[in-house]
Order: C-alpha cells, then sequence, then structure tokens
C-alpha cells in the first residue's frame, strides 16, 4: 500500500514530525537529541561511552556528509547509545535517591 504524503499543515505540526520521526532509529535519535539538548553533555557522552570524538557524535545524530556518504550510527551502535541513555538515567536515580534519602542540613 503506498503511503499517504503529508499534508502541509501535518508537517507544521512538531507532535506529527515526532510521531513520524521516531519510527526510525536515526529519527528517534535525532528527536532524543533534540528534546535533550543541554541536559546532556554530548562531547562527555561520546568520549565515556563510545570512546570517540564530539564530532564523531554530531556527525551521527545530524546525518552529515562525511567522505561522500551519509555519517550514521551502525546497529551496535544504536544499542550501544540506548545503553547510554538507560546509564545515565540509572545514574541520575540513585543520585536522586541519594537526595532524598539524606539528612537535612543542619541550618534547616
Amino acid at each position: 500500500m503506498e503511503e499517504k504524503k503529508p499534508t502541509f499543515e501535518q508537517m507544521c505540526d512538531p507532535a506529527f514530525r515526532r510521531k513520524r520521526n521516531v519510527t526510525i532509529k536515526s529519527g528517534a535519535v535525532f528527536v532524543a537529541f533534540s528534546e535533550l539538548e543541554g541536559l546532556i553533555n554530548n562531547a562527555a557522552l561520546a568520549r565515556q561511552y563510545f570512546k570517540r570524538s564530539p564530532s564523531w557524535l554530531t556527525q551521527r545524530i545530524n546525518g552529515n556528509t562525511v567522505f561522500d556518504k551519509k555519517a550514521g550510527f551502525r546497529p551496535g551502535e544504536y544499542t550501544q547509545l540506548a545503553e547510554a541513555f538507560r546509564d545515565i538515567a540509572r545514574r541520575l536515580a540513585s543520585h536522586a535517591d541519594e537526595i532524598e534519602s539524606a539528612a537535612p542540613d543542619p541550618e534547616e
């Protein structure tokens, strides 16, 4: 079955574009980094989880052309990125738990 071309109004709707983008891995990655911009240090993520440069990560997120080819993640790298996000989430949850369970400051 032929996919219906989206209307101009649909493409102007951020929710429609988001829903459409997250159906493929490269789009889901782009959406994740767009929505988490400023919350995740991309340079640290590239170095710590991929042992790569920040530009390497940026090229893949944005699908830049590198050496006449569109840069993208390999299938295993998508898994690696998902695991990096899960690790960051676990670490954040652990810190949140520590803050919640810590005693109040003496002057409070």
